[in-house]
């Protein structure tokens, strides 16, 4: 069974206290969507009619989003939401209220991986801040990237009871840094598409081990004017394909052997490189702010549902950003 997430009261501080300053850190984020058509797409996790009460999944869910915008593990983040009135008001946890402990919001998050609804989650985001306007539709443009990510458990070595230790799911990346000495990590790669605000229109995980390239044709909508990457994309199957669909090729070109790249190729991809860096700004966030360097679960579908929690997270905090600076909606009335 489920609660409802709009039958959890407000009421546990007084007006006063409720609208206190550094109450409101969140009050943009919680204006910025929705969340009844988020709930929508959860209703169908413990949808059970008998057993003992759930937790209201949107909650849930925004507890998840704290958990990765203030960089925190399970353990820490079930801490944060019994004692830090920030979190429950965010989550709608009243005082003198139980909040859920880790292995709650641990079985939470798998009934996402296995619901598959990670997707349908940052599709519904990306839609309202369509509708809003803070994601631009006319004339934009797509920037891909890739970036490794060391599998939380990389190395070698056996448990107790034989199995390998290692991330069977995740693979070696191998990649020339600017001094032309190659890096190995054994883990993942993030694939993202992005616009040129660097919000998150499309993005998979697979193993470290496959190519950036193989997956262009995952990471585009179909009805961008543009197409920004760097030189590992650029292919003439990618060429022809951008050309079918009308967008504008901005592939770097890259040189081969006995065939070295002319000076206007060169010229060409300086060019390309101003637009095309924005693609690393979704990695930067994971790594820096979201401490997402390594991976934090076991298996490919985990991370997937995982780092798609991350896109999410970072879409949202991104369109939060715009209301703040633009100016927030009237508050809604308290009790």
């Amino acid at each position: 069974m489920q609660k409802s997430f709009n039958s959890q009261t407000e009421l546990f501080l007084t007006a006063e206290d409720f609208n206190h300053k550094k109450l409101c850190t969140l009050d943009e984020t919680e204006s910025l969507l929705d969340w009844q058509e988020i709930e929508k797409i959860l209703s169908g996790i413990y949808a059970s009619k008998t057993g003992r009460p759930s937790y209201p999944l949107l909650s849930l869910f925004r507890s998840l989003l704290l958990g990765v915008w203030y960089k925190m593990s399970d353990v820490q983040l079930s801490q944060s939401l019994y004692r830090d009135l920030l979190f429950r008001k965010f989550c709608r946890f009243e005082l003198g209220c139980g909040t859920p402990d880790d292995t709650t919001l641990g079985r939470f998050r798998s009934q996402l991986v296995k619901h598959d609804l990670w997707e349908l989650l940052l599709g519904e985001i990306n839609r309202q801040l369509e509708a809003q306007n803070i994601i631009m539709t006319e004339g934009r443009v797509k920037i891909i990237d890739a970036t490794p990510v060391e599998a939380v458990q990389s190395g070698s070595g056996k448990t107790k009871d034989g199995q390998d230790k290692q991330d069977k799911d995740a693979g070696w990346h191998v990649k020339n840094d600017s001094k032309g000495r190659q890096k190995h990590t054994y883990g993942y790669s993030i694939h993202t598409g992005v616009d040129e605000d660097g919000f998150i229109h499309r993005q998979t995980v697979t193993a470290g081990s496959v190519h950036d390239s193989k997956m262009t044709d995952e990471l585009l909508l179909g009805d961008e004017a543009a197409l920004y990457a760097d030189a590992a994309y650029s292919s003439q199957k990618t060429r022809d394909k951008l050309k079918r669909f009308g967008i504008k090729d901005q592939v770097q070109r890259k040189g081969y052997r006995n065939n070295p790249l002319s000076e206007q190729d060169k010229q060409r991809n300086k060019i390309i490189a101003v637009t095309r860096s924005g693609g690393e700004r979704p990695f930067a966030t994971y790594k820096r702010h979201y401490g997402l360097a390594k991976t934090r679960f076991m298996g490919l579908a985990k991370n997937i549902t995982f780092y798609g929690l991350a896109a999410m997270a970072a879409n949202i905090r991104k369109g939060a950003k715009f209301l703040e600076e633009m100016g927030l909606p009237e508050p809604k009335t308290i009790g």
